[in-house]
């Protein structure tokens, strides 16, 4: 498909509800720069000792919400600990005993900078309450990063909600966070094999050591395909 095509196709998602997207359009991010996070926050901690309230007190600091803002779109997303609590608990019990369970909690530590960089790719409306006929407006925004010296495609979602009257009330609400190590997909001759050996070590063990390779950049097809795989498949 081509990504400056403003027209919408459908998605069929796994609980069978079929949503009508409509693409950003992304002309002028033909390559998109992995964004490399070299200052790691929990550097020497076991995956087991980085705790919710660590990855809280390391986000918020002193704040009660966050107001980023992303770069390209100019949106201005608020973060709430009710909703970064949601996402700290999906990595707690999805990846609790996952080899990227260090690396994923990295990854909600450094929202901000993620938001900043992340690349539209996608939005859709989406019925709230059926008797309120309130309707809100999904955002989904995607990039690829580089930590602990592997790759992840990340997408952050973004909840834009609106009123009975279709009128837009100024809140944008970061709600979801999901990330997926890059495996065998989409990749061209001037990749590096994703499953080359890393000096990363994952699981339980500490974070102490990180590969120096160099990764090229990522198409914008690459962080479509990805976003509407993400959509569409089993998390």
């Amino acid at each position: 498909m081509n990504n400056t095509n403003s027209k919408s196709i459908k998605l069929i998602r796994t609980d069978d509800k079929s949503v009508d997207v409509e693409f950003y359009n992304n002309v002028d991010s033909k390559n998109i720069e992995v964004l490399d996070i070299q200052n790691l926050k929990f550097e020497g901690m076991k995956t087991k000792e980085i705790t919710k309230l660590h990855i809280r007190d390391t986000v918020f600091k002193n704040e009660e919400k966050l107001y980023l803002q992303n770069n390209k779109s100019k949106i201005v997303a608020v973060l709430s600990k009710k909703h970064l609590n949601k996402i700290i608990s999906t990595v707690f019990t999805k990846d609790k005993e996952g080899k990227y369970g260090y690396l994923k909690k990295e990854i909600i530590s450094n929202v901000d900078t993620i938001f900043y960089s992340a690349i539209p790719i996608l939005k859709h409306p989406e019925l709230k309450k059926i008797i309120l006929y309130d309707y809100q407006i999904i955002h989904r925004f995607a990039l690829p990063l580089k930590i602990g010296g592997l790759v992840f495609f990340v997408m952050i979602t973004v909840k834009e909600r609106t009123d009975a009257k279709n009128m837009i009330v100024d809140e944008f609400t970061i709600y979801d966070l999901y990330s997926e190590a890059c495996g065998n997909q989409h990749q061209t001759d001037n990749k590096k094999s994703f499953d080359s050996p890393s000096t990363v070590s994952l699981g339980n063990s500490p974070m102490t050591t990180r590969s120096q390779y160099r990764m090229t950049t990522y198409s914008i097809n690459d962080l479509i395909e990805f976003v509407k795989l993400s959509m569409t498949k089993i998390q």
